[in-house]
């Protein structure tokens, strides 16, 4: 999916550039596909979607040629056309079934009966939220047998038969299994092999819990409230909707008709083949069939919509693009319409293989529950993945849109057309869609750096979360389907595609995409596993790619490099990070195969690509200043000793070429995590921020502002250091906010635009004096008068909501409440609902808890406003005895959606930095059934205890150097 929840996750994000100070640590991420993140993306977890929604790619200029490397130049590659395997046709594939194969333990249906064709028709009702349903599905019975098992859930079965050699049957019993989402047909009489045809009338719910086949509210011009249907099956939600082998092995064609009310317009994967009026009232829409495709990627959707359309001009075929909305919402779609050609163009090119369907619909859904969907042909999104508007939108969603559009397109190759054989390989899905989305969007959009971005954004992300002892490793063991939704993370996404930018930066890109094409080509239409594309990526590079790839896929965590000198030698030796700090030796025995990037080259390193493949290596030390992972390709944390941060960062201060913008942003972000675990002192991390004085990079300011407000919001209960730290991040951005301002000339760079809002953030949140008076004057001219409506650009508009709340009122507070009511499109209301959560006033703190839960807020937004108060020192511990208080509602709520109500017992928690909380979150939880939730809790847990460690060894170290440097 696209970022998490896209998904998605994606999906990349919300809390990273919203919030400085929030999950640092306890975050997963990303578009969708997925991508949010991300939003980057699909069934992410929805925290990562929540970050995504806000996280934006950065930087000012390209110092570092990395980029280039990542596409060196246009590959020529023939048009593809459909060989002898029809991709209509399953008995051309050599589908896999899902054996439990390596894993025994996987809890999945029998193989004895296999599906080859679904024919469904599917009646929605939009007034009573009901759906009739029919469906035959083709099956070959591979084995004679009574019994027949599929999945199901919540649909209520009203007669069955089953056609073998002509003659029909009717089951003897049918037994449903709930904790399974099964159904059993038995059959008083042997099934022989061969083909037979199952067919199934039955009835379901259109409930609004944004799984299945649901409804979506809405409002129309008069204030009426309406609904439209539409379907989210990632991961095992197909069986909600029609009975069916809901597992990716168990592909199919489909052959799908919608039974629809005239006026309306309905959609699924491929186009309308014809349609016929069946009543007065009513219609039937036949769509074609589909290719071979796993059930988790069908779709379809019913409502009032309206579209704007576009063509393919490059491809051998042309492919009908549109954007479908409600009413009156089509043109913010324009966007994201002017970027799908260009991006089915470039990937059909590099992948060397056309897109193969006729057409790709995009759908903006306003409930929606991950952050977007990459069914095939049609890709569902949030609204605010999707829409976008010139004049009123702030910056960021333009980024966001563009990277979950190419994260969600990315799977239409990868993840549709090959597909992951279980769902361990879901980073095959989310990591690649991530990476390649970004290289689509890089190669749109050169002058966004969204590579750079990617450093501090998806690279910190996977990470950060990687740090963790409750992580997990990238290829996961799914036993129960009901595990899926809790991998839809920062390790499937973000880890997934910052291991394959390191690998393909390490093999060249050009190599990399010819491996892809070798197992693109070899696996069309069908399920693959990760050592599929390590055979194919070795065949192209003739390099035994599994042989030091596998750890970093299977094995769970990430190495930290320590760096020593002596004697005239640089030693780097590697072990095991963890953000606590307590690496014990049973988990210390990892020996990763490390591309070290040493820039300068030592001459005394005879191997040319720089790689650590044992526990230690050492050289001759270089003259001058040197760096480890140049670029900031590799995925490790560095740990060099105080006298080389202090020659980086002299070669930083007078803008030597020696440090590019992804090294100065990545050391920013290595050093500032190792002074969060104890690696180093956090007094070091700021002496080393000193040297970034000249600084004029977005994508380096994203991560100083962030990391120092983290230091300001951890340690808030401590008044010396946090206002210390304010006072030291008030002198830091002062420069900046004087060359900044607030304005936005004409014709302004993007990056410059995006760094202003950072600055300006940052500026607000230490109480940086000037900044703050001139939030507080154009809030008061924008609240009096419409007309004033620019003194407040869309991309600042958030950061002064945010410092008038902090320092102000009820009065500020009831201006902001009546902006969310009154703002039109869905992008508006996400900022003024991330600002809410600044209010410092306990009765306004305890509304804004209430709104979270109110019908003014879709279920799916709860998130903004908790990413708001876990922001706001004031309103932590207050939000997390709000949740205890309201868990009963908040767990009926999203009993759909695990992986939301894992985010909220993340979001509470996550800068807490009060010990006590550990041993009341594992109390409140004992008697509760944690299983789906269980890794969210986990991280959470070890997020306050990271947090209250570091305030207990930094307390007198920090107040020493704060002293000391006049703070």
């Amino acid at each position: 999916m696209g970022p998490p929840p896209v998904a998605f996750f994606f999906f990349l994000f919300l809390i990273f550039i919203f919030s400085p100070f929030c999950f640092n640590v306890t975050s997963s991420s990303p578009t969708h596909s997925s991508s949010f993140s991300q939003f980057s993306g699909d069934q992410e977890d929805a925290s990562v979607i929540v970050e995504n929604f806000t996280y934006s790619p950065y930087s000012q200029n390209r110092k570092t040629h990395q980029h280039q490397q990542a596409f060196a130049a246009p590959i020529s590659l023939p048009q593809f056309t459909f060989n002898s395997t029809d991709p209509t046709d399953p008995s051309t594939h050599s589908t896999m079934c899902n054996k439990a194969g390596s894993n025994p333990n996987r809890v999945v249906l029998p193989t004895n009966v296999t599906p080859s064709h679904y024919t469904l028709t599917i009646t929605p009702d939009l007034n009573e939220f009901t759906f009739t349903g029919y469906v035959e599905i083709d099956l070959t019975i591979h084995e004679a047998t009574k019994t027949v098992k599929l999945n199901t859930k919540d649909l209520t079965i009203k007669t069955t038969s089953i056609e073998v050699d002509g003659k029909s049957y009717e089951p003897v019993s049918t037994d449903h299994d709930e904790h399974h989402d099964t159904t059993t047909f038995t059959f008083d009489t042997d099934l022989s092999k061969g083909a037979a045809i199952l067919r199934i009338r039955y009835d379901g719910i259109l409930s609004d819990k944004m799984a299945g086949f649901y409804r979506s509210s809405y409002k129309d011009a008069e204030g009426n409230t309406k609904y439209m249907g539409v379907t989210q099956f990632e991961a095992t939600d197909a069986r909600r909707a029609f009975p069916c082998w809901d597992e990716p092995a168990a592909k199919a064609t489909y052959t799908i008709s919608l039974v629809v009310p005239t006026e309306l317009v309905a959609l699924s994967n491929m186009p309308v083949s014809s349609v016929t009026q069946v009543e007065p009232e009513q219609k039937t829409v036949n769509f074609e069939k589909t290719p071979i495709m796993s059930t988790y990627l069908v779709a379809w959707a019913v409502g009032e919509f309206e579209y704007i359309e576009t063509t393919t001009t490059k491809l051998e075929k042309p492919v009908t693009c549109r954007v479908y909305t409600l009413p009156g919402l089509k043109e913010q779609g324009r966007f994201a319409l002017e970027i799908t050609p260009k991006v089915l163009e470039y990937f059909s090119e590099i992948f060397g293989t056309a897109y193969p369907l006729p057409k790709l619909d995009h759908l903006a859904v306003p409930d929606f529950d991950a952050g977007a969907m990459e069914n095939w042909g049609l890709v569902t999104y949030r609204t605010v993945a999707l829409l976008f508007d010139e004049k009123t939108s702030d910056l960021r969603f333009k980024e966001q849109v563009a990277v979950t559009v190419a994260h969600e397109i990315a799977h239409q190759w990868f993840g549709n057309l090959v597909t992951m054989e279980w769902w361990d390989h879901l980073w095959l899905n989310e990591g690649f869609a991530t990476w390649v989305g970004t290289l689509a969007v890089d190669h749109l959009f050169p002058e966004w750096d969204t590579w750079s971005t990617f450093v501090v954004d998806d690279m910190q992300r996977g990470i950060g979360l990687d740090s963790l002892r409750s992580s997990h490793p990238i290829e996961v063991p799914v036993n129960d389907p009901h595990e899926i939704h809790q991998i839809f993370d920062a390790i499937s996404y973000s880890k997934g595609a910052s291991v394959i930018r390191m690998l393909s930066n390490w093999l060249t890109v050009d190599v990399f995409l010819a491996g892809i094409r070798r197992y693109l080509k070899k696996h069309e239409y069908e399920n693959a596993t990760t050592d599929d594309l390590w055979n194919a990526l070795s065949e192209e590079s003739k390099i035994d790619v599994r042989e030091f790839m596998n750890t970093w896929t299977r094995v769970i965590g990430i190495p930290i490099l320590n760096v020593t000198e002596t004697d005239g030698l640089v030693t780097v030796e590697q072990h095991r990070f963890l953000s606590t700090n307590d690496v014990k030796a049973e988990e210390d025995e990892t020996i990763w195969w490390v591309p070290l990037g040493v820039h300068p080259k030592p001459a005394s390193i005879v191997d040319p690509n720089q790689t650590l493949k044992s526990r230690s290596l050492s050289f001759e030390i270089p003259e001058g200043a040197y760096l480890f992972n140049k670029h900031y390709s590799g995925v490790f944390r560095t740990n060099y000793p105080p006298s080389t941060i202090k020659r980086i960062g002299k070669a930083i201060l007078e803008g030597s070429d020696l440090v590019g913008l992804s090294d100065r942003a990545g050391l920013v972000a290595d050093i500032a995590s190792l002074s969060k675990s104890g690696h180093t002192a956090t007094s070091n991390f700021l002496d080393l921020v000193q040297y970034y004085k000249n600084e004029e990079a977005y994508v380096v300011w994203e991560l100083l502002a962030n990391r120092v407000g983290e230091i300001a919001s951890i340690f808030a209960d401590d008044e010396r250091i946090n206002q210390g730290i304010k006072h030291f991040q008030r002198n830091l951005v002062d420069r900046m906010v004087s060359k900044l301002g607030w304005e936005f000339p004409e014709g302004e760079d993007y990056l410059t635009s995006r760094l202003r809002n950072v600055i300006l953030r940052s500026a607000g949140r230490a109480g940086h004096e000037a900044t703050v008076a001139e939030a507080k004057r154009r809030f008061a001219l924008f609240v009096s008068d419409p007309a004033h409506d620019s003194i407040l650009h869309p991309s600042i508009r958030q950061t002064a909501f945010e410092i008038v709340l902090s320092q102000g009122g009820e009065e500020e507070f009831r201006h902001v409440l009546k902006y969310f009511h009154a703002a039109p499109k869905q992008d508006q209301q996400v900022i003024a609902l991330l600002a809410l959560g600044f209010v410092q006033q306990p009765e306004l703190i305890a509304e804004v808890q209430a709104l979270a839960i109110s019908e003014s807020v879709r279920p799916q937004d709860i998130f903004y406003v908790l990413a708001g108060l876990s922001a706001n020192p004031a309103s932590r511990r207050p939000t997390w005895e709000w949740v205890k208080a309201n868990w009963t509602t908040l767990a009926n709520r999203y009993k759909s959606s695990m992986s939301m109500l894992g985010a909220c017992v993340k979001y509470p928690l996550s800068q807490s930095s009060d010990a006590s909380l550990i041993k009341e979150v594992k109390e409140f939880f004992a008697d509760k059934d944690t299983k789906d939730f269980q890794r969210a809790l986990d991280q959470a847990l070890e997020g306050l205890d990271i947090n209250s460690a570091w305030v207990a060894r930094e307390q007198q170290g920090l107040s020493e150097w704060l002293s000391a440097n006049n703070y």
